[in-house]
C-alpha cells in the first residue's frame, strides 16, 4: 500500500504552512504537488514529512518555474498518475469561473496525457476540491491548502492498494 499526499495552490512564500497541512500528511510515502507553490521554499517543508514530486504553475516564480516540469508521470506500485497544474485549459473564461465546466476542464487535463493516459491524473489551478472519473482516469484537485475555494482549505490523499486507487479530500 502506498499513501500520497495531494496538495496544490500553497501560494506560499518561505518554509511556513499551515500546520493541519502536516498533520494530514503525517505517515504518507510520497508527496505530490500541483503547483503554484510560488516560492520553492515550501518544497523543503514538505521534503521533511515525505520525498516531493511537483510540477510549476502560472503563479510560480520565474527560478521555480525553470526549475520543475509543466507536467510529470510518476509510477506507484501498478499504477501511474499523471502530475499538472491544468491552467492551459482552453478558453479559460468559459472553463473555470464557477460553476467549473468540468467536461471541459477534464477533457483538456485528459488531452494532456493522451499518449499514454495514466490511471489518475492529479491537478490544481482552480482551488476547488474535486474528484471525478473521465474516460476511466481517477482525476483528483486536492483544492488549495491556503486559498480555498469558498474559503475552504484542503489537501487530498491517494492511496494505492491491492490494485485500486482511492483518493480523499482532506478538509483543514
Amino acid at each position: 500500500m502506498r499513501r500520497i499526499g495531494l496538495i496544490s495552490d500553497t501560494h506560499t512564500m518561505g518554509k511556513r504552512l499551515p500546520q493541519a497541512v502536516l498533520n494530514a500528511f503525517d505517515g504518507v510515502d510520497t508527496i505530490l504537488h500541483a503547483g503554484d507553490l510560488v516560492s520553492r521554499e515550501v518544497l523543503d517543508a514538505l521534503a521533511e514529512i515525505a520525498p516531493v514530486i511537483a510540477v510549476h504553475g502560472n503563479m510560480d516564480q520565474p527560478e521555480t518555474r525553470s526549475a520543475l516540469p509543466h507536467k510529470t508521470v510518476i509510477q506507484a506500485e501498478d499504477k501511474r498518475i499523471g502530475l499538472i497544474h491544468g491552467d492551459r485549459v482552453p478558453n479559460p473564461n468559459r472553463v473555470l469561473p464557477p460553476p467549473i465546466d468540468y467536461a471541459a476542464l477534464h477533457a483538456y487535463l485528459f488531452s494532456e496525457f493522451a499518449e499514454n493516459p495514466p490511471d489518475c491524473i492529479v491537478y490544481g489551478h482552480t482551488h476547488a476540491a474535486h474528484i471525478a472519473t473521465y474516460q476511466g482516469v481517477l482525476m483528483v484537485n486536492p483544492g488549495s491548502a491556503t486559498r480555498g475555494s469558498g474559503g475552504r482549505n484542503t489537501v487530498g490523499l491517494l492511496v494505492v492498494r491491492d490494485g485500486r486507487l482511492e483518493a480523499e479530500i482532506i478538509p483543514l
